[in-house]
């Protein structure tokens, strides 16, 4: 990806997403960096035109945009949302609508059938994981991490599995696995609930001893987050060593979510 630069497609996604009626009714859609920055170590090294890259990369990350616009409505608590009326939630369906339809016609104007395909089957499969996993239908704590693998990363993977980048698709599913267990955490810390935590409390403990949220309980389930944490950042590590040629952005970065990682972890890790 020589001729193009990761700043570049950063300001023609903002351009795409920013609609002057939506930004001054709802909130400005986030961008998620580090899936932008997957998909650009993914395709860097592909032999295809940096045209076809860039299309890539702002479809994928359109759609990855619509996805969390729409969750800001299925998740949203009452007021969560501006105003917290009506207006606003629709609203914000339609933005979400409104980024799927961009991707759609990016895809579309270069005939890429066999790529719309692709993103449309990971857009099914995160629908289904998201479903199973806020219905509270997953039993095991093997399952549960999966879905939310699943949730986090199925459509950077599907791009990877779509250019059989076997190692970059298994690197980009445990960097963003560990990057939202890592987040999970914090929150848990400091609201002393979060649904991933509530879900695991619900699976590691028995009925009665589900109702009465005790220290120990709290130690177990961190000590269970901390566990699976240093498990993906010791294959992440085995990974880094695979990729040929890993962009200085991505192996950075790599490092940077190491540091995050909180000592508890690395203690347990030890101890363990």
């Amino acid at each position: 990806m020589s001729h193009i630069h990761i700043s570049i497609i950063k300001d023609k996604l903002h351009n795409l997403i920013t609609h002057p009626y939506l930004i001054k009714h709802i909130e400005y859609p986030a961008i998620d960096e580090d899936k932008l920055l997957l998909l650009y170590s993914i395709l860097e090294s592909i032999d295809i035109s940096d045209e076809k890259k860039e299309q890539y990369i702002l479809s994928t990350m359109l759609v990855q945009i619509a996805l969390d616009t729409h969750d800001m409505v299925t998740n949203a608590k009452a007021g969560q949302l501006q105003d917290g009326d009506e207006k606003s939630r629709q609203l914000t369906v339609l933005a979400g609508d409104f980024y799927s339809g961009l991707y759609y016609r990016l895809l579309a104007d270069v005939n890429d059938i066999s790529m719309i395909k692709t993103l449309a089957h990971s857009i099914k499969q995160i629908n289904e994981h998201k479903i199973a996993y806020y219905h509270k239908e997953l039993e095991g704590i093997e399952p549960l991490m999966d879905s939310l693998g699943k949730i986090e990363s199925s459509l950077i993977q599907s791009v990877s599995g779509f250019f059989s980048n076997s190692v970059l698709k298994e690197l980009s599913g445990n960097f963003l696995l560990l990057k939202r267990l890592i987040q999970e955490r914090k929150l848990f810390c400091h609201e002393r609930s979060t649904f991933l935590f509530d879900t695991l409390r619900r699976i590691a403990f028995s009925k009665g001893e589900k109702d009465v949220a005790s220290k120990e309980q709290e130690t177990y389930m961190l000590y269970l987050i901390d566990r699976y944490i240093d498990h993906i950042k010791q294959r992440i590590e085995q990974l880094t060593h695979s990729v040929p040629t890993m962009n200085k952005l991505l192996e950075t970065r790599i490092q940077e979510l190491f540091y995050e990682i909180p000592f508890s972890s690395k203690k347990y890790a030890e101890e363990g």
